[in-house]
């Protein structure tokens, strides 16, 4: 990565896949599973190989909600074959994936689209950076040391709450689960809300790594005394 500007974006994907997920050491893929990626694909986005070479094996990532997509799936699985794009996670009843239109490898940092089911593209987030930590939040809600054991509706007045008390995360997913957008919420390092927008119905799912950070949670949601 040549330019500091996309190092400092690779550290924060780091920083947040460590938070998130509690663990100490990330896993990348080897150099032999990087080479056949450019093999296969021609070229990398500098951000993607970045993921793939320092985050993208580590083992609690593949025991979340949803599948994300490595270099050996590709040769394992033959239906990674029909698109016409790198797929980076797979939903995980197959009702959707995201990946990096082939026409954009050649970008450092290029946007990621979803495939929906007439076959259409939509984008889902204007750059790979942006994806892959909103999807890292979005997976680690589901399944943080301490979280609520099912998604809560919220009313508009309600989801002002959290606005106003929690500091809003500079990323978002579009278009994940047909329309569904969803943005997030924290109010501590290790702690993370997603707020789930389905054509203006919310839910929300939260989750933290501590008893101090998950108290901090509920602080705000003491104020939303339907969501729990």
């Amino acid at each position: 990565m040549e330019s500091k500007k996309y190092m400092d974006i690779i550290v924060k994907i780091q920083d947040l896949a460590k938070n998130l997920y509690a663990v100490d050491k990330l896993q990348g893929c080897t150099e032999e599973e990087i080479l056949f990626m450019k093999q296969k694909f021609g070229e990398l986005p500098s951000v993607l190989e970045a993921f793939y070479r320092t985050v993208a094996k580590t083992e609690v990532l593949h025991h979340v909600q949803d599948h994300w997509i490595l270099p050996e799936h590709f040769e394992k699985y033959s239906w990674l074959q029909e698109f016409d794009s790198l797929i980076l996670i797979n939903e995980n009843q197959g009702v959707c994936q995201a990946g990096i239109r082939k026409e954009d490898l050649s970008q450092i940092d290029p946007p990621v689209y979803v495939k929906t089911d007439d076959n259409d593209w939509v984008l889902s987030a204007s750059s790979t950076s942006e994806f892959l930590l909103a999807m890292l939040a979005y997976e680690a809600s589901f399944f943080m040391e301490f979280c609520p054991e099912e998604f809560y509706w919220i009313t508009e007045e309600e989801f002002s709450i959290i606005q106003a008390k929690m500091q809003k995360l500079p990323y978002e997913i579009h278009n994940w689960l047909y329309d569904m957008k969803v943005s997030f919420y924290s109010n501590d390092v290790d702690n993370i809300m997603a707020v789930m927008d389905c054509s203006g119905d919310l839910q929300i799912l939260y989750g933290a790594n501590s008893e101090d950070s998950y108290a901090k949670l509920m602080v705000v949601m003491d104020e939303i005394g339907s969501c729990y």
